[in-house]
């Protein structure tokens, strides 16, 4: 008899001392609790805002992009453009100017996913979105009527370097929560390193 009670005993104690085990195995967490930002990131909802006024393209507050050796063109961004939207994305005026001095205008968006669990969800990841071309003629955007988000993590190799220097220089180490901070890292990280200051005081 005491030998069952033993035995039951010990059965008892070891599924006592399974059960938390197999929690901590499981696949669901069911203590964790969602921060505002994660939440944010994971219930995107994009911000309907006017597209910027028509840049001065002789403006000196323009800012060569560096993209590589290999990179033909001349991508240029302009800086007071730079500016945060309330949906955690960021708004910008980028000029993809070809080898030949031809300039390509495009009014977009970048948004940097968070890095946290939800950061590879389906909902809202790091991506890019072209609002509005330019018509550099007749000094006006055309708006795009079926604009999409483009996501990020299929273009950062040589298929799209402009936007791969963007996106490193915004969102990776985290993304500044400033117009003035994200200027700063363009500054730091988009230009060559060799040529960023006279970049600025050119």
């Amino acid at each position: 008899m005491r030998r069952i009670l033993l035995c039951a005993s010990v059965l008892m104690a070891a599924q006592a001392f399974a059960a938390p085990r197999a929690m901590k195995n499981a696949l669901i967490n069911d203590r964790y609790q969602e921060s505002e930002a994660e939440k944010n990131a994971r219930e995107f909802k994009e911000a309907e805002l006017p597209l910027p006024a028509f840049p001065d393209m002789n403006s000196e507050g323009w800012f060569d992009i560096y993209a590589g050796n290999t990179f033909n063109g001349q991508p240029r961004i302009l800086l007071e453009s730079i500016t945060p939207a309330e949906d955690g994305s960021i708004r910008y005026i980028l000029n993809a100017r070809s080898s030949r001095g031809y300039d390509n205008l495009s009014a977009e968006g970048l948004f940097c996913a968070a890095t946290t669990s939800f950061s590879k969800d389906a909902s809202k990841r790091s991506s890019f979105k072209v609002y509005a071309y330019g018509d550099t003629v007749n000094k006006r955007w055309i708006p795009l009527r079926k604009g999409e988000w483009k996501s990020i993590g299929s273009i950062l190799n040589d298929a799209d370097p402009i936007h791969g220097v963007l996106y490193r220089s915004f969102c990776e180490d985290g993304k500044p929560s400033t117009a003035e901070g994200l200027r700063e890292r363009i500054i730091q990280r988009a230009g060559d390193r060799n040529l960023t200051l006279r970049n600025l005081y050119k």
